[in-house]
């Protein structure tokens, strides 16, 4: 075990999950669901928009036309934001039902990353405390763990809608500090796939980062993770 790092912060999707191939499954069957065609320039069109929006909303670019009365209510008028912009002249409501389907299907069908089994039982039996960081819903997330057999290895899941944030935003990362209780920022290490939300995080809030760059992207930011792997098995050389 490593001497310096106690607590693992992982990303989910992308980072342990195929949430790509994941979200394709999930708005085929809202599209046949619709009588619609599910021609796959129709399904990269939701997988663009829903990159595009996650992006604006951790940029700050989403204004809310409200105050909510709780947390729920803001994660559910946020993600029906991008289906009345995919499917068009739809009603707040039933955008809001659409995403509830959504998010169950994106349950449904779950692909692990290469190799994200054998890394996390090594890690797990290296006694490293092992958490889930993610702007993704918690009802959604629970499943994708369970599907693929590695809940157990985890102490517990943090979520954007627990924290009514999201990556990389220090909120986030304070509610998380807040829930985690005693704990040294320097023994914390994140592991995630994107730049602006993992790493980000990491280098705001002093923590170390590992960019999982899994399709060996050229890095043309001035965010300098400190490291970078494109296997998850590659962890057990840091680890």
């Amino acid at each position: 075990m490593s001497k310096k790092y106690k607590k693992i912060l992982f990303d989910l999707d992308n980072t342990l999950i195929d949430d790509n191939e994941n979200r394709k499954y999930a708005i085929k069957k809202i599209l046949i669901e619709r009588h619609e065609s599910i021609l796959d320039e129709k399904v990269q069109r939701f997988i663009d928009i829903d990159d595009q929006f996650w992006k604006d909303r951790a940029d700050g670019k989403i204004i809310e036309p409200y105050k909510f009365k709780s947390i729920q209510e803001k994660t559910e008028w946020l993600r029906a934001q991008r289906f009345i912009k995919y499917l068009n002249n739809i009603s707040l409501d039933e955008a809001i039902q659409i995403n509830q389907k959504y998010i169950k299907y994106l349950s449904e069908k779950i692909i692990p990353i290469k190799n994200v089994n054998e890394t996390l039982k090594y890690l797990y039996e290296k006694e490293y405390e092992m958490y889930i960081v993610t702007n993704g819903p918690k009802f959604a997330v629970k499943f994708k763990l369970e599907k693929i057999n590695v809940e157990k290895y985890f102490k517990d899941i943090f979520t954007a809608e627990e924290a009514g944030f999201m990556k990389p935003h220090n909120e986030f990362f304070k509610k998380f500090f807040e829930k985690v209780g005693i704990y040294k920022k320097e023994e914390m290490l994140i592991i995630g796939d994107e730049l602006d939300k993992d790493v980000a995080g990491g280098l705001n809030n002093k923590i170390d980062s590992c960019w999982f760059n899994m399709k060996k992207i050229p890095n043309n930011t001035n965010l300098k993770p400190n490291y970078e792997i494109n296997d998850l098995i590659q962890l057990k050389d840091i680890l």
